[in-house]
């Protein structure tokens, strides 16, 4: 059997595809996020059993498996991204038991860029020519494909605001920072459960100066919450020795 189509993704083609991976030791790759960041790194194909298929992962992916209760593979025999559930984790031999292998409808999270939150407030100022001036606290910021930068914050559900509708952010990251002008529009707007609020995001380009001030912001949070992660695990990992 070579590569899968998506057509013969079927359980029985799935896992044969795994008995191939483990036999000629083709490595695969696993993608999960940690507070926005992504977590991806290759996993060994252990065992494959007609119920579930055992991986070696990286430490942090085990605490990623167990935080969001889910993980997604691809590999180079496979088509699609797959979605696969945990059976069992252990966090000190890093095998993970997966199962319920499935291509994922939608994605809601970003497996590919870093989400940011930051670590204190940061207000927003947003303005635009057609409606009045609003002071917002960030939730998160990103810098996408082609130096796109998003950023996400809270607002009221009835909000003037539409999608696609002009809006400019300005900010600092701290207190007398360096002022960030971002020129954009409304990329989307969508209700927070159980709150009479939306989460509003708006996209656009920032000056050379200010995108590399955003990017070293980001950089920054992404070393403070990788920190966070190495901790979570040696967590874990404690706990299960304790247990023993």
């Amino acid at each position: 059997m070579g590569k899968l189509t998506i057509e013969d993704m079927t359980t029985e083609n799935i896992l044969a595809n795994f008995r191939r991976h483990l036999q000629e030791q083709r490595p695969l790759t696993l993608y999960n996020t940690y507070k926005g960041i992504p977590i991806t790194y290759e996993a060994e194909v252990a065992m494959v059993d007609p119920n579930f298929v055992g991986l070696i992962v990286h430490p942090y992916q085990t605490v990623c498996i167990k935080e969001e209760r889910r993980t997604y593979l691809k590999g180079k025999l496979l088509p699609e991204l797959l979605r696969a559930y945990p059976v069992s984790i252990d966090y000190t031999n890093h095998i993970v038991l997966l199962k319920e292998f499935q291509i994922p409808k939608s994605i809601s999270t970003d497996l590919y860029n870093s989400w940011v939150t930051p670590s204190k407030p940061i207000k927003i100022e947003v303005s635009s020519e057609t409606q009045d001036d609003l002071t917002v606290a960030m939730m998160e910021i990103a810098v996408l494909e082609e130096n796109c930068v998003r950023v996400a914050f809270e607002v009221l559900e009835d909000v003037p605001y539409e999608r696609l509708d002009d809006a400019s952010l300005t900010f600092r990251f701290e207190q007398g920072g360096d002022l960030i002008y971002i020129p954009g529009f409304v990329n989307s707007l969508t209700k927070i459960r159980r709150k009479d609020s939306k989460r509003m995001e708006v996209e656009g380009q920032a000056t050379m100066r200010d995108e590399i001030t955003i990017l070293a912001y980001i950089a920054k949070r992404e070393d403070e919450i990788m920190n966070q992660l190495d901790k979570a695990y040696k967590r874990l990992r404690k706990g299960k020795k304790g247990k023993k």
